[in-house]
Formats: C-alpha cells, sequence, structure tokens
C-alpha cells in the first residue's frame, strides 16, 4: 500500500529500520543469531532493518518479542526522533 506522502512514510520506515538494528546491536547479536534463536526467517530481519519495504505489523512485532522490547516502545522511540510537527496527513 502506497501512502499519499511517501517520502514522509520512507522516513518512518528508515526509523524503523535504524532502531531495530541499533536495538539488535546493542544485545549484540547479529541477523543470524537473532533469526536462529526465535526461529524468525533471517530475510525478514533482514528486510526490516534495510527499511525498503513497507513493514507488516505482524513482522515488527514478532522481531520487538525476539528483541524483548514491546512495539509500543519501538513506536515511541521512533515518535521521539520525528520533527515536532511530523504529520503524514497534509493539513
Amino acid at each position: 500500500m502506497q501512502h499519499a506522502n511517501s517520502k514522509k512514510s520512507k522516513i518512518i520506515f528508515q526509523l524503523l529500520a535504524q532502531e531495530l538494528k541499533k536495538e539488535r546491536e546493542k544485545q549484540e547479536k547479529s541477523i543470524r543469531l537473532l533469526a536462529y534463536e526465535f526461529d524468525i526467517q533471517p530475510s525478514l530481519i533482514s528486510r526490516l532493518e534495510n527499511g525498503v519495504n513497507e513493514p507488516k505489523l505482524i513482522s515488527i512485532w514478532t522481531v520487538c518479542e525476539a528483541l524483548g522490547i514491546t512495539p509500543s516502545e519501538l513506536l515511541k522511540r521512533l515518535e521521539a526522533k520525528l520533527p515536532e510537527e511530523f504529520s503524514l496527513i497534509e493539513k
């Protein structure tokens, strides 16, 4: 699904990717190790960390659980990094 403002949505996807990778690296885990420990496809983690495609909620949720963080915590981190007046909706 394409958003009307794809440049702004890409900002969100890139921040999501950065936060997931940062959390994984903080735990000193490779993509392969995290995938192995939680029976997740390494390609799923890689796709999320590359921020190229629009991720599915279930994919984000799964990787968050594997990293020991809640999806809401991840979203709070993303919100904190966005500009104060950021909005996907043109007003």
